[in-house]
C-alpha cells in the first residue's frame, strides 16, 4: 500500500503535533478493537500506517529526525501492511 504525503504546509510549526495526535488517536482505535468481538482491524492497520506515515514526513519536512523507534515502527507496519 503507498500513500502520498503532502509536504507541510509554510508556517504550520504545530504541525507534527497535530499530526502525533493522529497517530494516538489511531493507536486507540486499534486497542480497543483488540476487546471487540467485531473486528475491523485492516482498516485500522492502514489509518494507523497513513498517520505514522504523515507524522514521519512532517518531522523531515520541519528538519527534524525521525527517531530510530518510530523508523522501526514504520518498518514493521509497512511489511505487515504488503501481505
Amino acid at each position: 500500500m503507498s500513500t502520498s504525503i503532502q509536504p507541510a504546509a509554510q508556517g504550520r510549526t504545530n504541525e507534527p503535533t497535530i499530526l502525533w495526535n493522529e497517530v494516538v488517536k489511531a493507536r486507540s482505535v486499534i486497542d480497543a478493537q483488540r476487546h471487540s468481538p467485531i473486528r475491523r482491524s485492516a482498516i485500522a492497520r492502514a489509518q494507523l500506517l497513513f498517520a505514522l506515515e504523515g507524522y514521519a514526513a512532517s518531522l523531515t519536512n520541519h528538519g527534524r529526525p525521525i527517531p530510530d523507534a518510530l523508523r522501526a515502527v514504520l518498518c514493521l507496519r509497512r511489511l505487515a501492511s504488503s501481505d
